[in-house]
């Protein structure tokens, strides 16, 4: 439950200016972009000047979220530095580390003095000047809403779609242990309000490209089995995103095929970088804690669903998180 004195804070935060911009965090998820816009809609209804400005574009899987002369905009210095400077308050979501906004870092700690961080993922300290925080909230689209709605407003079908959609992918459309009562009880709501499930899903979810599709193929055919199966693990390597034309294809939701194996209870993606850097999404059921084994190589997430990126070659990090996981996983079953 978000405490009154951030809804004193957000409401001091929302009348102290009209200018705002709002940012989030790199390869930015459902939750990252249905925040940004269901806040934006909010201050552009309240009369601010909003302008939502990220490392990354938007994912084509969520541009059906913009509209109505609402965009998310790609950072470029020459650009969007005058705008920050000029800005009364930047918010960022869904994202409290600085040194996962990308090329934002720099100008955003720049002007740490007036940036209002709204998360609810675990997080260590924060050089922002204001925080709202709630790791037990299911999605930071739902803190998103808890603040609206506290100020009395009604989402558009545009804004509670955004928030919809915000909520829906963080809760793996609600069958993570993250989703909460209250959880079903925003949805209901913002379904009231025009939000339309079916339509979210097959947006997000049913529009896979043929990239994807021969990639998630290649990647499921060499799936390793550790742990007595209960440590899943699939390769994505730079000549398999090549010869799939799958550059900028996000294949964290190849992760879902591996949970649905029948013993699987952590499932692991490696997905090799440039620059000697491996990207690793990590995803577990029930008690089986994949936050921490993230922290452990640098990343973190959420217990369930987490993330890592560092360097050293896919073989040399593979073995590595494998092999921690396997321990968790082993140690899991005996309990």
């Amino acid at each position: 439950m978000i405490p009154p004195e951030a809804h004193a804070l957000f409401g001091r935060i929302v009348e102290s200016g009209p200018a705002f911009v709002l940012a989030t965090h790199i390869n930015p998820d459902g939750d990252a972009i249905g925040s940004e816009i269901g806040l934006a809609r909010y201050l552009r209804a309240v009369g601010a000047e909003v302008r939502i400005v990220n490392h990354d574009p938007i994912p084509r899987v969520l541009d059906f979220l913009e509209g109505d002369g609402l965009r998310v905009e790609r950072f470029d210095p020459a650009v969007h530095g005058a705008l920050l400077e000029r800005a009364d308050r930047v918010v960022v979501l869904d994202n409290s580390a600085p040194d996962r906004f990308g090329r934002l870092e720099g100008p955003l700690l720049a002007h740490a003095g007036k940036v209002l961080c709204i998360d609810h993922h675990p997080t260590r300290e924060t050089p922002w000047a204001d925080n709202i925080l709630d790791d037990e909230a299911s999605a930071t689209a739902a803190i998103v809403y808890e603040l609206l709605r506290a100020r009395g407003f009604a989402p558009d079908p545009k804004a509670a779609e955004a928030l919809y959609v915000g909520l829906a992918t963080d809760t793996g459309f609600f069958r993570f242990n993250s989703t909460t009562p209250r959880a079903h009880e925003i949805a209901a709501e913002l379904m009231r309000a025009g939000a339309d499930p079916a339509r979210c899903y097959q947006k997000v979810y049913e529009r896979n490209s043929e990239a994807y599709t021969r990639l998630l193929g290649r990647a499921l055919a060499e799936v390793r089995l550790d742990a007595g199966g209960r440590v899943a693990a699939v390769f994505v390597t730079r000549p398999m995103i090549a010869a799939c034309r799958a550059e900028d294809v996000d294949t964290s939701e190849i992760t879902t095929a591996l949970l649905a194996m029948d013993g699987v209870r952590i499932a692991l993606l490696f997905r090799e970088l440039d620059g000697g850097r491996v990207k690793v999404s990590l995803r577990s059921k029930g008690e089986i804690d994949v936050h921490g084994l993230a922290a452990e190589f640098g990343g973190g997430g959420h217990r369930n669903a987490s993330g890592i990126v560092t360097e050293g070659s896919l073989a040399e990090v593979a073995e590595r998180v494998i092999g921690r996981a396997s321990e968790i996983a082993v140690a899991a079953a005996a309990r």
